[in-house]
Parts: C-alpha cells; sequence; structure tokens
C-alpha cells in the first residue's frame, strides 16, 4: 500500500503540497508514437494562412488555408474544424475537414470524422460512422496536383464510353463522341 511517508523517504524532491509538482508531460500521445513534441492548436484559436512546422500536430481548432507537415503527424481533433488541404506523414482525422488529404504513410478517418475532398495515402483507414465525400488513391503513383484531375478525366471517358475506361465501345449515340 502507498503512503506518502514512503514516497518522500524513496523520492526526497517529490512534491510536498498538491498541484506543487511540475506540469505534466504531453508530448507523447496516441499521435505522436515516437515521443516527439507535439504541438496544438487549442478550441479558441482561429488561424487563417499556411501552417508549417517540424513537430507533430493537434488542431482543435479552426485552419482555413494550408496545413503542410510532410514528415510529422497531424491529427484533426474531435472539434477541429479545418478548410484546407492537408500533408503529413500520418494524418488522423477526428472531426471535420474540408479539403484534400495526403499521408505519406497514412490516412486515418475515425468514426467521428467528416472528410469532403480527396485522400492520397498508401494506406487509409475508414472506421465505421467516418463520414466521407470524394475520392481515394492509393497507388502512390500520382504525381502532385494530379489527384484532382484523374478522377475527372476517368469520370469524363466513361460518360463518353471510352472503351479503356468502362469495357464498353462507344456506339452510334446522337451527340456521342467518337473515339
Amino acid at each position: 500500500m502507498w503512503k506518502k511517508d514512503d514516497e518522500m523517504s524513496q523520492n526526497p524532491n517529490a512534491p510536498t503540497a498538491p498541484g506543487a509538482g511540475p506540469p505534466a508531460k504531453t508530448a507523447s500521445s496516441p499521435s505522436s508514437p515516437s515521443g516527439r513534441d507535439q504541438a496544438t492548436i487549442g478550441r479558441s484559436i482561429n488561424i487563417r494562412g499556411d501552417v508549417t512546422g517540424d513537430e507533430d500536430l493537434l488542431i482543435q481548432g479552426r485552419i482555413e488555408g494550408t496545413v503542410d507537415l510532410k514528415q510529422h503527424s497531424v491529427t484533426i481533433g474531435p472539434e477541429g474544424r479545418v478548410k484546407a488541404d492537408l500533408k503529413g506523414r500520418r494524418v488522423t482525422v477526428e472531426g471535420e475537414v474540408e479539403g484534400d488529404v495526403r499521408g505519406q504513410e497514412q490516412v486515418v478517418l475515425k468514426a467521428s470524422s467528416t472528410v469532403n475532398g480527396d485522400i492520397v495515402a498508401p494506406r487509409v483507414v475508414l472506421e465505421d460512422g467516418a463520414t466521407f465525400l470524394g475520392s481515394i488513391d492509393m497507388s502512390g503513383k500520382a504525381p502532385a496536383g494530379a489527384a484532382a484531375t484523374a478522377p475527372n478525366r476517368s469520370a469524363k471517358s466513361m460518360a463518353e464510353g471510352d472503351a479503356t475506361t468502362s469495357g464498353k465501345t462507344n456506339e452510334s449515340k446522337p451527340g456521342a463522341a467518337s473515339n
């Protein structure tokens, strides 16, 4: 059983009054498995512009613009609201995102998430309950900027009856484009 006197004898530097100790360390969290420092954009913070940095980021506030942390983890917390294109090593969404999401390793959409935009990552996890509207590219072959245009070309080709994308030949139809 723990006794205060036992702790004092083992650790003479232990705090003697409640709350007198050093603040709790928050550098390690589920979104920063490497134990690296993590910055937090709090609930009351609104940012318009570009966000870049050299540490993991937890977003609980609102951002409009871009978030570019290619070598670090980006987490949109449950109260986070982002209207931006996101780039990160690992991107986890629990809140709302309106914009494209690019993860170099992985993108995870938690059950509480709402994402309206395209996702490009080699691994994508969509938990049951996540809301998602957009396309997913897991090929890893799309050059930057091509992810947004490739689905439009495919959709157009399929609508026109392109044999290479829809598996159908273009029969004589009024107004149909010829191959």
